[in-house]
């Protein structure tokens, strides 16, 4: 490590890992109680979370699942819902579920969570119960320097085109199903929970459930104002799909038709090469570190986006 700021908060200097702008590390020796050590130097944590975007608790007193919802409490308070179920996730407790359960040879893009809600979670925890063997690590990015790195032309059209939309099919054969995105197959509750999320929604002749939902592709930081990219575009964008996977689904449905589509907000199809210039932000501005058992991460979700590396053992 290398020392960020010189930040010491009871005698615990706030650090980055070499060559990184984040997160701030907090390395613990005396083994703290991770929710009481957050809950008496709040202020000072929240303004690094504020300044950087992510802050890691290192070798702090975090043994079990237990140890870790009770640090929810402390650094969360209310925990937001998962809607919308777009990802397999096993509910561990009322508040914690697992990350996202995609097969270890695989890599999670970068992304914010839940971007493509009207409201996103202001924060997001993880923790390591089980370090993977290799491989794993929670990749980051500051996604107000994913801003600053795409082609301003690109922003320009999304803007002038009403942002974003996001259309998805469920019970089309590929992707969740109806009950699994919605926790219910009643119509009437279905509608209701897409109008109070500001969704269309359309019940196909077919069985299917396609929504419909425009967003921004930039938003400011509500605290700092800093611009920032924060939506779903290039992780569920056609050329994001394998090469034979997209092959094989194009063939079967039309743009609209898929599990996932991103498109401009006025459903013209977004080029393969804006998606590429964006991948490539997302790529110069992602850092990494390899997680410990016990440790702790601290996000706003506005400012970093998140991933996940493909790993090997398990990994919780």
């Amino acid at each position: 490590m290398t020392v960020a700021h010189g930040l010491a908060v009871d005698n615990l200097t706030g650090e980055l890992f070499e060559n990184t702008t984040l997160p701030v590390v907090f390395n613990d020796t005396r083994q703290h109680d991770v929710s009481r050590w957050y809950s008496e130097h709040r202020h000072v944590i929240d303004q690094q979370l504020q300044q950087f975007g992510a802050v890691l608790f290192r070798n702090f007193k975090v043994d079990s699942l237990k140890d870790f919802e009770s640090f929810t409490q402390s650094a969360l308070g209310h925990v937001a819902k998962y809607v919308g179920a777009a990802t397999p996730r096993t509910q561990l407790t009322q508040a914690i579920a697992t990350s996202t359960e995609f097969p270890a040879d695989q890599e999670i893009k970068l992304h914010n969570e839940l971007s493509y809600e009207q409201t996103i979670p202001e924060r997001l925890l993880f923790c390591c119960l089980d370090a993977p063997q290799t491989g794993g690590q929670t990749q980051l990015a500051d996604v107000n320097a994913v801003y600053q790195a795409i082609d301003p032309q690109i922003i320009e059209e999304f803007e002038r085109k009403g942002g974003w939309r996001l259309i998805r099919n469920y019970d089309c054969g590929f992707g969740p199903d109806v009950l699994t995105g919605f926790g219910t197959t009643d119509k009437d509750a279905i509608k209701a929970d897409c109008e109070q999320r500001d969704v269309k929604v359309e019940f196909l002749d077919t069985g299917v459930v396609r929504t419909i939902q425009n967003r921004p592709a930039v938003r400011a930081h509500a605290h700092t104002g800093l611009p920032l990219w924060i939506n779903h575009i290039a992780f569920w964008h056609v050329s994001s799909l394998d090469p034979e996977q997209r092959e094989i689904l194009t063939s079967l449905f039309a743009i609209d038709e898929l599990p996932y589509a991103t498109l401009f907000g006025d459903g013209s199809e977004i080029p393969d090469e804006y998606i590429d210039n964006i991948r490539s932000a997302y790529r110069q501005s992602e850092v990494t570190f390899d997680w410990h058992q016990g440790d702790v991460l601290l996000l706003d979700n506005y400012r970093v986006a998140h991933g996940r590396k493909p790993f090997t053992g398990s990994r919780q």
